[in-house]
């Protein structure tokens, strides 16, 4: 009895930290109006619920193989090219690829500092 109390314990304590750490992640790389603004650049009728979409798609479908990268550490090329990759194996539809597409590209864009 003394174990399975323990046992337990120590599961509930990792799943509250998994969704403290869950809700964390949330907010990672969360697109916001300045992300829009650089998306209308390339895509005019882009809306924030697309970026915000993408950003889901980033978060849950590509961290399911691997970890998610910091955004703004690929260039614009590289992450086409892994976008163009890894689109099929996660079973993206082209939609949702766009959405990622949009999502990744203009928050790059948007917070990454200009090299002096």
């Amino acid at each position: 009895m003394k174990y399975t109390l323990i046992l337990l314990s120590a599961v509930l304590l990792m799943n509250c930290k998994t969704k403290k750490e869950a809700g964390k992640e949330a907010n990672t790389f969360m697109p916001t109006e300045k992300e829009l603004t650089v998306a209308q650049k390339s895509w005019p009728n882009t809306t924030l619920e697309e970026l915000k979409e993408g950003n889901t798609i980033y978060r849950n479908d590509c961290s399911t193989c691997h970890k998610n990268f910091e955004v703004t550490r690929f260039g614009e090329a590289k992450w086409k090219k892994m976008i163009d990759i890894m689109a099929p194996k996660a079973k993206l539809t082209t939609e949702q690829k766009e959405k990622l597409t949009k999502f990744l590209l203009s928050y790059r864009e948007a917070n990454t500092v200009a090299a002096k």
